[in-house]
């Protein structure tokens, strides 16, 4: 083993950080010795991974499934190396089945069709995901009451010392009464862990710690982390333990967009690892100056961080700051963006519950719109299914992809007494004489669909006639064919949590501020005393508006603000019944009185960053 050179690149919001991750990729690559085989590559979801993997193949000229092995997650290299299969991996069904046999309540959180509004905080669902934490973090059971949430004192059992309702058996030994039934939750944690050993079942956690108390190394000799400030504890011992296996070795991420801080990720640890060599990424390719103003204010009230002074895209943006608007205000406000505006809008939420309340209001205006947090909306078959019903109607041809999902969603009643396969055979015989792999280059005459389909769907029914869509899918085509937006392009507007645009940007955003009583409830947690905060009596989860923001929820919220091109729009007490942050406390880190624009005023006058790039 070699002592690695190991660089530590630092980018700002839109700097350009993915780029210069496959620069110095490329730049690996150009040593003739060095295959791509000799590089692993990791990010920290399998989205970001998929991302790198496409453009990394398409810089190479190669097929992305081939880089599958080599630019991955973290934990899917560790079942590689531990030579999992899926069978051993732990599922929701064993979660369940562990709950059921222990008699604790617990919610499947993927099963169903349905929309599913928050994560789910059932007792067996917390146990669970505590059990996890404590060991991402590398703590011991007995901590686990210090998880970033709180327990309800009335249904499980807090620690004798700091137990309302625990019982004095004598001044040293604080007890409980036999017939306290409230669960235990280190023997629930133990139980559940046993549970998977007796079953043979690994989770995501159990196979960081394998790989690292085994030294599992992979075969490669240059290393690239990709958003290193998002990993936890236990992924950070598995880079120390494959580090001095390496030749070289990047880390690359931004200690200021940490949105996994609920799932034990660490900023410091991309703060304070040893490293040879620093990079910070000078310009954001993203953010005008206006806008660039206000976040640099926003997350200086952070002490500990690495200062960017990233260089705006240009002079200009704009920040709106409206208090207490309605979600119909919102609503209106968007869709005349999109009218009025070139540009793609995206509007953030703090809680997916949020995000439902908007797309409930917005849907009947029948512009199409993505969902960034969960993709059952204008899905790519949704859009080919449209795209063939307006085609059609047209009597113009259909691609042979649109062809396809037409016969696949259509209910039976559309075909009569005509099988659904003679279309099957119809599109499998056009496919095996093209000359082409390419779906969308093959077409497909209007007659020869509605021969086999003789009660084709027009405009006006397309939505009664068509299966495995969700009811907002439904809602949300019935508006299309029955509105004005026929033809717009779906990935116009986005609507998702602020989580979920990470590394995604749009030229107009809008930004509720609203948080959930849960995040409240964590803020006061992690508070060291909460009643101490200004301006309150004591904080909680029902302290609203709400006096004080954390450093890991201001991390949040600086994710969602930098994400707009050309304008930021910030909401403050959109959600009804929701905790309200006030914009003062975004910007000031204090309740003021003044107006929220007359703040974002105050913000332009005294800020400002380095000159755009000639």
């Amino acid at each position: 083993m070699t002592d690695p050179t190991v660089t530590r690149l630092f980018g700002g919001p839109g700097s350009g950080k993915t780029t210069a991750l496959l620069d110095r990729v490329e730049d690996i690559l150009e040593d003739d010795s060095v295959d791509v085989r000799d590089v692993l590559v990791v990010s920290y979801t399998r989205a970001a991974a998929a991302e790198i993997r496409e453009r990394l193949a398409e810089r190479l000229d190669v097929s992305a499934r081939s880089l599958k092995g080599n630019v991955c997650t973290m934990h899917a290299k560790a079942y590689e190396l531990l030579d999992l299969s899926r069978g051993d991996v732990v599922g929701e069904d064993d979660k369940e089945a562990f709950c059921a046999e222990y008699g604790i309540e617990f919610e499947d959180q993927h099963g169903g069709a349905g929309r599913r509004t928050a994560r789910s905080t059932t007792i067996g669902n917390k146990i669970i995901a505590t059990s996890q934490w404590l060991q991402r973090t590398e703590r011991e059971v007995a901590d686990w009451y210090d998880v970033p949430f709180q327990w309800d004192v009335e249904e499980v059992r807090l620690p004798p010392e700091i137990d309302p309702n625990a019982q004095q058996g004598n001044k040293y030994t604080p007890t409980w009464s036999t017939d306290d039934d409230r669960i235990d939750i280190p023997e629930a944690i133990r139980a559940w862990r046993t549970y998977k050993g007796e079953n043979g079942l690994v989770g995501f956690a159990d196979m960081l710690e394998r790989v690292a108390g085994r030294s599992l190394v992979p075969s490669v000799e240059y290393l690239v982390i990709d958003e290193f400030q998002d990993i936890t504890t236990l992924q950070y011992d598995v880079f120390e333990e494959w580090r001095p296996h390496m030749k070289q070795v990047l880390i690359a991420g931004d200690d200021d967009q940490v949105v996994y801080a609920w799932q034990g990720a660490d900023p410091d640890l991309l703060l304070d690892t040893r490293v040879d060599n620093d990079e910070i990424l000078p310009n954001s390719y993203r953010l005008p100056s206006e806008i660039l103003n206000v976040v640099n204010k926003e997350i200086r009230h952070i002490d500990k961080r690495q200062e960017k002074d990233l260089r705006p895209r240009k002079e200009g943006g704009s920040v709106e700051a409206v208090e207490s608007p309605s979600m119909l205000e919102l609503v209106r406000n968007v869709r005349y963006t999109v009218d009025d505006e070139d540009g793609s809008v995206m509007c953030l939420f703090r809680a997916r519950y949020q995000m439902f309340d908007f797309i409930d209001e917005f849907i009947g205006h029948g512009i199409p719109f993505t969902m960034l947090t969960d993709g059952r909306m204008w899905t790519d078959r949704l859009q080919d299914y449209v795209a063939a019903i307006e085609q059609l109607e047209a009597d113009e041809p259909v691609t042979l992809l649109e062809a396809r999902r037409l016969a696949d969603m259509l209910q039976a009643s559309a075909f009569g007494t005509n099988d659904r396969e003679t279309l099957y055979d119809l599109l499998d015989d056009r496919e095996e004489a093209a000359d082409t792999d390419d779906l969308t280059a093959i077409t497909v005459e209007p007659d020869a669909v509605t021969e086999r389909v003789p009660f084709m769907p027009g405009p006006e029914s397309a939505a009664d006639m068509v299966r495995k869509v969700t009811s907002f899918q439904r809602k949300s085509m019935d508006a299309y064919f029955a509105g004005d937006y026929r033809g717009a392009d779906p990935d116009a507007v986005r609507v998702g949590t602020i989580h979920s645009a990470k590394g995604r940007e749009a030229d107009h955003v809008f930004l509720a501020t609203d948080l959930t009583e849960k995040v409240v409830e964590q803020m006061a947690a992690s508070v060291d005393d909460p009643t101490a905060v200004p301006g309150v009596d004591e904080f909680t989860k029902t302290t609203n508006p709400v006096p004080v923001l954390t450093d890991n929820e201001r991390r949040v919220f600086y994710v969602g603000m930098s994400r707009a091109r050309e304008r930021l729009v910030i909401l403050e007490n959109l959600v009804s019944g929701a905790p309200t942050l006030p914009i003062s406390v975004i910007l000031f880190n204090e309740r003021r009185e003044e107006p929220a624009q007359e703040l974002v005023e105050t913000v332009q006058a005294s800020v400002s960053v380095p000159e755009p790039e000639p």
